[in-house]
């Protein structure tokens, strides 16, 4: 997989007729760094491949996922407040595009009106990665390796779902989160309901 990344960086600069000398001096990225990217002797970074496909104007997960064999063309529709609800201890979960099969992320919407940890079921953990952004109100996030974050409205986060976390309401009113988790296995059948710890 990283060779073919690599040669996906190769093809699209040598279509723009650009050296490695050129996409270097662009990228600020040294010449060997790209050279070992191209053959598929060093893995690519989201910071690295960021700094390219800004370079080569391609979408930057040109070079972060290998494409399918065969192009799809599925998409899954939520419309506002028709998924289904999960609900725990200070926190209901609504499941975002739950019929798309075989994805590699799941996505919620979030409301924590708990405001301390044990009103909202304490600690959890789960593999993969966490990604949330505050729509409305405000969270205090609780990470076991951190102080307590608030985050407002529009702020963001992405961390490890292997680190114990937990959520509490820290304003007035509840807050409101738009939240994905990665799956390490591509089946969702695979992965848990949101429960209570």
């Amino acid at each position: 997989m990283t060779h073919d990344l690599g040669e996906a960086i190769r093809q699209t600069r040598k279509r723009l007729k650009l050296t490695l000398r050129d996409l270097s001096e662009r990228s600020g990225l040294p010449v060997s760094q790209l050279s070992k990217l191209e053959n598929g002797k060093q893995r690519i970074s989201v910071d690295l491949a960021l700094k390219i496909a800004g370079v080569l104007q391609v979408p930057v997960t040109s070079f972060l996922a290998r494409p399918r064999a065969t192009p799809q063309a599925r998409r899954s529709i939520t419309r506002a407040g028709t998924g289904t609800l999960h609900e725990t201890r200070g926190l209901t979960f609504e499941v975002l595009c739950s019929d798309f099969r075989d994805k590699s992320n799941l996505f919620w919407t979030v409301t924590v009106t708990g405001r301390t940890l044990d009103e909202t079921g304490g600690w959890r953990s789960h593999s993969g990665e966490e990604f949330l952004q505050v729509l409305s109100g405000s969270l205090e996030l609780h990470t076991r390796y951190y102080e307590p974050l608030i985050l407002n409205k529009g702020d963001s986060i992405l961390f490890d779902g292997e680190m114990d976390h937990g959520y509490v309401c820290a304003g007035d009113d509840p807050a409101v989160l738009l939240m994905s988790n990665s799956m390490i296995s591509p089946h969702a059948a695979d992965v848990p309901v949101p429960h209570e710890n």
